[in-house]
């Protein structure tokens, strides 16, 4: 009985693993016999299930992108076209006021509308040319009714190309030398001036003054010698009747007894003061070389 048991127990013992191992296998076979009997039917007939679409706003959202544009800037031509209300926004700049004109040349500018009324001369070029002192740096130019040509002494041989164009090109019938008492470079060349830069020596040797004088006689003999110098250079002109020179000094300080007003010295190389006031006072003052001539106007002043 014992060994019956013994036995019974053994074969328990050996059944157990195939029986496990033939659980597990069963599903799998009876799926495989269940895929060999259904029939095998058409890819045509196979219906698939759609895949679901979500709808907008289901959608998840991507995070923002930034783009660095820098700003275009348009072409400078452009710009006005493109924006045309932006001149407009602008404020105008004010106008530059031109700088007063020197008592000395507003006196020569009224001696030549004086002497030459407007419209005796075209308006488009000046009427009067001015051989003028300069202290600072020598400029020349036309100034309205006026051409102005400065330099240190107002020496004709400084500024000859400046006159000649006025005289020559422009053809203004007056050509004035002016002086006054403040005039550096003559009242420097009445005294010793070898300690100065060659350049400034060059200049004040055309001036031919006397050495020790007084400012007033070395300004009036300058004056003089320049006006001669102007005759000369100028002669044909002036014989033609189409060029007057003229010497004036504008006294400031009241030495010649006219404080502040331009006295006439010579007109044409005439330096008689009967005659130049003659000459003045009906407008004659263009000649051969005496100052005496045909009077520009019947009326005197």
């Amino acid at each position: 009985m014992t060994s019956y048991l013994a036995a019974l127990a053994a074969a328990c013992c050996l059944l157990l693993p195939a029986l496990s191992q033939a659980q597990t296998q069963t599903p799998a076979i009876a799926h495989g016999a269940a895929e060999a009997a259904t029939p095998a039917t058409p890819a045509a007939t196979v219906h698939e299930a759609p895949h679901e679409k979500l709808s907008p706003s289901m959608r998840p959202l991507s995070p923002p992108v930034r783009v660095n544009h820098p700003p275009r800037r348009l072409p400078q031509q452009a710009a006005p076209y493109a924006r045309p209300a932006a001149r407009h926004q602008q404020p105008h700049a004010p106008a530059r006021r031109q700088p007063a004109m020197a008592a000395p040349l507003r006196a020569a500018a009224a001696l030549g509308n004086r002497l030459l009324p407007r419209g005796q001369h075209g308006d488009k070029s000046p009427r009067l040319t001015v051989l003028a002192c300069a202290d600072g740096a020598p400029r020349h130019g036309a100034q309205g009714a006026l051409y102005l040509v400065q330099n240190p002494g107002n020496q004709l041989l400084l500024g000859e190309a400046g006159v000649s164009h006025a005289v020559r090109q422009l053809r203004t019938p007056l050509l004035l030398v002016l002086a006054s008492a403040d005039c550096k470079a003559v009242n420097t060349a009445r005294s010793d001036f070898s300690a100065l830069p060659l350049a400034e020596q060059r200049t004040l040797l055309s001036i031919n003054v006397d050495k020790g004088g007084t400012p007033l006689s070395a300004q009036l003999d300058n004056l003089d010698n320049q006006v001669e110098a102007a005759v000369l250079h100028y002669g044909g002109e002036v014989e033609a009747g189409r060029l007057s020179v003229i010497g004036a000094y504008y006294d400031a300080a009241g030495q010649l007894g006219k404080r502040g007003q331009l006295v006439v010295t010579s007109i044409n190389g005439e330096r008689d003061k009967a005659t130049i006031a003659r000459l003045l006072r009906q407008r004659a003052v263009f000649n051969a070389a005496t100052g005496i001539g045909t009077p520009l106007a019947s009326s005197s002043h």
